[in-house]
């Protein structure tokens, strides 16, 4: 080997090796940020707070009962009056549960209020009517002896009208009057629009002894159940009504029943319907019914959409009453009480005592447990998951400084090679020209 090429060989081995070592200190650079993932994921494991399940002794505790004979009730707290007194010693808090009936306001989804249209007719009977056209705007005036009038236009485009063509429609077909395909008859109908928005009709062939016709709209069905009008209400409904109006006091039922001096129920024998859900009798009014029905009326879908019906009953709910008064607690030689005596009533009851264990609260508590066992498992998990890639890549940058290793060794007894060869030519060099 010449020395220009070996020359050029130490160069090229001396910047391999500065590379490699360039390198290994990269990977170990990259092996201490490791090594700090490594022991923050510890210190993190460190720090978990292990869950450690509820005991039930925890939710025990002592319970004084007794019973009167009506009731079982408990002894719920008792607190030691400050003052002496000779006949009583501790003020009681105690509970018992009994069945007291309620009345109850309830919202049913979706109700499907249906109606059923009862053609009103009045023939204005008595009222001596006078009939006048007006050629200029084609209109019939009634006017009444008492000086009432109504005023009945000629029936234009109805299907610019929805609230008219249905209204026209149902008139139409209570009163038999021919339609073909569908097309209503307006020759001969006049008609006006009253203040609540119902439709009046008037024939113009009746004009000797005029009618006013109009539709009302009478609730028939809730869904599948057929509604029933009470006019009259048994002893049974009565009784279960008054609970719900002192219940409900504010509710529309209020609109229809009332009580008089004597705390007796009034009902006028309107208002008030009753139906059947899911094999109970229900009560609702017919301000609720109506309120049901706020959709836009649409002659082919007048179910759609509707408000939540209101509706009440009445029945026995289980209620928690609590009362609080003076009593006399007598006790036994082991501090524990065994008879009780309060300040209202001149029985002394004899105590019984209960271990009990509040089986919600216990549960609520167990439930949180699981719920933190299990985010406290699926951490570890998470930490021991995130460890293992670590320690992957630790070991695949160890394997690679490894390799730098050996490659340094190789270079350096390859450098060591060359620079023999680069002396031996020195030498030879100088010994030629010192000849």
């Amino acid at each position: 080997m010449g020395m220009a090429a070996s020359q050029a060989r130490y160069l090229a081995l001396t910047a391999r090796k500065t590379n490699t070592e360039w390198e290994g200190q990269q990977i170990n650079q990259a092996r201490t940020a490791l090594a700090n993932q490594s022991a923050n994921l510890f210190n993190q494991l460190l720090a978990l707070e292990v869950p450690n399940a509820p005991k039930t002794t925890d939710y025990t505790e002592i319970q004084y009962s007794y019973t009167d004979g009506e009731n079982e009730s408990v002894i719920e707290s008792w607190e030691q009056l400050s003052s002496a007194d000779p006949n009583y010693n501790y003020v009681v808090n105690r509970y018992y549960y009994a069945d007291i009936y309620t009345g109850s306001k309830k919202l049913l989804e979706n109700p499907q209020v249906q109606t059923k249209g009862e053609l009103s007719i009045n023939d204005f009977k008595d009222q001596n009517p006078t009939v006048t056209y007006n050629a200029n705007d084609n209109t019939y005036t009634i006017t009444t002896a008492d000086g009432e009038s109504k005023t009945y236009s000629a029936i234009g485009d109805y299907t610019q009208d929805k609230k008219l063509e249905n209204a026209l429609r149902d008139f139409e077909t209570a009163k038999g009057m021919a339609q073909a395909d569908g097309v209503l008859t307006t020759d001969g109908v006049y008609g006006y629009q009253d203040a609540n928005g119902t439709w009046h009709f008037f024939l113009e062939d009746e004009i000797s002894e005029p009618k006013d016709y109009s539709t009302v709209y009478v609730p028939s069905y809730v869904g599948n159940s057929k509604l029933t009008k009470l006019t009259e209400l048994t002893e049974d409904q009565a009784a279960e009504l008054a609970q719900i109006l002192k219940d409900c006091s504010d509710s529309s039922i209020s609109e229809y029943l009332s009580f008089d001096n004597d705390g007796n129920l009034v009902y006028n024998g309107e208002g008030i319907y009753t139906f059947d859900l899911q094999g109970k009798t229900y009560f609702t009014t017919e301000k609720d019914l109506y309120n049901s029905m706020q959709t836009q009326y649409e002659y082919d879908k007048p179910i759609d959409i509707q408000e939540k019906l209101a509706y009440y009953n009445a029945t026995y709910v289980k209620t928690k009453i609590e009362e609080t008064s003076n009593a006399l607690l007598e006790t036994d030689g082991n501090g524990r009480f065994t008879s009780v005596k309060f300040d209202d009533d001149s029985v002394v009851y004899s105590l019984n005592v209960e271990t009990v264990t509040d089986e919600d609260a216990y549960q609520d508590a167990m439930n949180e447990y699981m719920y933190k066992k299990e985010q406290y498992e699926k951490t570890i998990a998470d930490i021991n998951a995130q460890t293992s890639i670590i320690q992957q890549e630790d070991r695949t940058l160890e394997l690679r400084l490894k390799q730098l290793d050996t490659e340094q060794n190789a270079l350096a007894t390859e450098m060591d090679a060359v620079k023999k060869v680069i002396k031996d030519n020195v030498e030879k060099t100088f010994k030629t020209f010192s000849d």
